[in-house]
């Protein structure tokens, strides 16, 4: 699917610094990690559509306020490993009933 947007900008907007297709690709880009944040794209697709490597695109998804998966899972990972241990501590401190 192409999806075509229109945008109405003052004319002065563009300069050699900030060319027309310059912020069109950069448009395109936020609307692809926006995309991945709604969980409407995965990662692997918008790693694809916008030909970055991995590190490439974790980095503009940090940048973007996105949590990579494997952030996500070690995050998930760590509270898992706490609640296990707080568990086992929570078994060795109790006294046997007798």
């Amino acid at each position: 699917m192409i999806l075509n947007l229109k945008i109405e900008l003052p004319d002065d907007i563009f300069d050699h610094k900030l060319t027309e297709s310059g912020f069109a690709a950069r448009v395109r880009e936020l609307a692809i990690l926006e995309l991945v944040r709604l969980k409407r794209l995965h990662e692997h697709e918008a790693k694809e559509m916008l030909a970055l490597e991995r590190y490439e695109l974790v980095d503009r998804m940090k940048a973007a306020g996105i949590a990579p998966t494997e952030d996500l899972f070690a995050e998930i990972k760590g509270e898992l490993t706490k609640a296990i241990d707080s568990k086992r501590a929570g078994h060795k401190s109790q006294k046997p009933k007798g």
